[in-house]
C-alpha cells in the first residue's frame, strides 16, 4: 500500500513488541513482528481480530487507532511514510529475541550435548551422501511417485541430537524466513544456529532434500560447530541461567547477575506530568471538546417527556444537538400547565448556558469516529421554533384580560 499511513505499536506486559496496527484513509490492518515469541504471535492474532471488528462496527481507521492507543501497552498514533516503513520495523530482531532462542537449549551438563558431539564426529563422507528413493518403479495405477531423500543413520543421529538439546523450537516461526547464510568464518551466532536447525528439521517435511542441500553447502556443519563452540565456553549455562541466578548479555552468553541499586522515590519537587490525551467528542471524535448536557422537553396535558444528550461534544456537534433539542422544546414544551410555567423555561435556560461553553471552542479537527452532527440553521431561523409564540400570546392575552377586569 502506497502513501502515508498511521500506526500504533502494541507491546506485551513483559515489554516485548507484539506487532503494529496500521490505518490508511479507508482501511486498517495488522503486521506481526517477525521475530516475536509464540505467546506474542498468539496475542497478535487476537489484536488483529479486535482491530477488524472495530472497523466493521463503523469506526474510521483513524478512530480505530485513536481508540486503541489509550489501552495499556499501546503506543501513541505515529505517522509512517508508507507500508514499507512499518514492515521494516516489524523485521527488527532484538537481543531479547536471540536470548529467547538460546534459552531453549538444554543446560551444559545435559547428555544431549554429548550425543551431538559423538554423532557429528562419527560422520564420514559416505554418510553425507544422499540417496533418493523412487519407490521401486511405477505403481499399477500409473501414479507418479515423488522421490524421497534417504539420509544415513549418522545424519539422523545428528538431527535427533539437535532436537534433544532444544535447537529445534516452536519459538522460531521458520516459514517465510530465509535460511541463515554460512558466514566466511564458518560459524553462526548461537541464536542463528537455532534458527537454522529449526528451519532445516521442520522444513524437510515440506521441502524434501533441504537437509541434503545443507550437508553440501556446509550449513549443517556450521550450525553444529557453532552450537558446540558456544557450549564449550566456560560461561555456558544454557537455559538454566534463570534458575541459577544469572543473567545474559546481548550476545546470548551468560554473565553474572549484577545487583541493581534501589533508587529512592523523589520526595521534593514536582515531576513532569505526561501529556494528557485531548478531550474528544463522543459523537465524531473531533477535538477540542467540552463536557456538556443538552435537554429537550415535551408537555402534552398530563403527559410529560424528557430527553437528554451528554457530552463531551465538539463545537459542531454541540451546536447541532443544542439547536435540535431547543427547537423541539420550543415547539412541544408548552402544552401542559407544568411545562408552561416550569419545565419548558427551565430546559431553555439550561441549554442556553450549555451552548455558551460550546461556542467558546475552536473549530474541531478531523472526526475520528464518523460523521459529525450538522448544526443546520440557527434556532431563530427555524419555523417550528415560533410555535412557542402561541402559548406566549395566550398568556399575554390572559394577563391583559385580567388587568382590564381588575380595572
Amino acid at each position: 500500500m502506497h502513501g502515508p499511513l498511521r500506526y500504533i505499536t502494541v507491546t506485551a506486559p513483559d515489554g516485548e513488541i507484539i506487532g503494529y496496527a496500521w490505518g490508511s484513509a479507508d482501511d486498517t490492518g495488522w503486521i506481526h513482528r517477525a521475530a516475536s515469541s509464540t505467546d506474542a504471535f498468539r496475542a497478535g492474532v487476537d489484536w488483529f481480530g479486535r482491530i477488524r471488528d472495530a472497523h466493521r462496527r463503523g469506526l474510521t481507521p483513524a478512530g480505530v487507532l485513536e481508540l486503541f492507543s489509550h489501552e495499556p501497552g499501546v503506543g501513541p498514533v505515529t505517522e509512517a511514510p508508507d507500508m514499507k516503513a512499518i514492515e521494516e520495523l516489524a523485521r527488527i530482531v532484538t537481543p531479547a529475541d536471540d536470548r529467547r532462542l538460546v534459552d531453549q537449549l538444554v543446560p551444559a551438563g545435559h547428555p544431549a550435548w554429548t550425543w551431538l558431539a559423538e554423532a557429528y564426529d562419527s560422520l564420514t563422507d559416505e554418510d553425507r551422501e544422499v540417496v533418493w528413493d523412487r519407490g521401486g518403479g511405477t505403481p499399477p495405477d500409473g501414479a507418479v511417485q515423488t522421490p524421497v531423500p534417504v539420509y544415513s543413520e549418522q545424519v539422523q543421529r545428528v538431527l535427533r541430537a539437535l532436537q534433544d538439546l532444544g535447537a529445534v523450537t516452536e519459538e522460531y516461526r521458520w516459514m517465510g524466513h530465509p535460511l541463515p547464510e554460512v558466514p566466511s568464518a564458518g560459524h553462526l551466532a548461537p541464536a542463528d544456529a537455532v534458527r537454522a536447525a529449526t528451519a532445516l528439521v521442520c522444513g524437510e517435511r515440506f521441502y524434501p532434500g533441504l537437509i541434503g542441500d545443507a550437508l553440501h553447502s556446509g550449513l549443517l556443519d556450521a550450525l553444529v560447530l557453532s552450537l558446540r563452540a558456544w557450549h564449550a565456553e566456560p560461561a555456558a549455562e544454557g537455559a538454566s541461567s534463570a534458575r541459577s541466578g544469572r543473567t545474559e548479555d546481548d550476545s546470548g552468553r551468560q554473565a553474572p547477575a549484577v545487583p541493581v541499586p534501589v533508587v529512592a522515590p523523589r520526595t521534593s519537587g514536582s515531576a513532569p506530568r505526561p501529556p494528557q490525551a485531548p478531550v474528544r467528542c463522543r459523537y465524531c471524535g473531533g477535538s477540542p471538546a467540552v463536557d456538556v448536557s443538552f435537554r429537550a422537553h415535551r408537555g402534552l396535558l398530563l403527559l410529560l417527556g424528557f430527553r437528554r444528550m451528554d457530552g463531551p461534544m465538539c463545537r459542531m456537534c454541540g451546536l447541532g444537538v443544542h439547536r435540535a433539542l431547543t427547537t423541539h422544546t420550543l415547539c412541544w414544551g408548552w402544552w401542559s400547565p407544568l411545562s408552561l410555567v416550569l419545565f419548558g423555561p427551565l430546559t431553555l435556560v439550561r441549554n442556553l448556558l450549555a451552548v455558551r461553553r460550546v461556542e467558546r471552542l475552536a473549530q474541531p479537527g478531523p472526526g475520528l469516529l464518523g460523521r459529525r452532527f450538522d448544526p443546520g440553521l440557527p434556532v431563530h431561523r427555524r419555523p417550528r421554533a415560533y410555535v412557542a409564540l402561541i402559548p406566549l400570546v395566550w398568556v399575554v392575552c390572559l394577563i391583559v384580560a385580567a388587568v382590564r377586569a381588575g380595572g
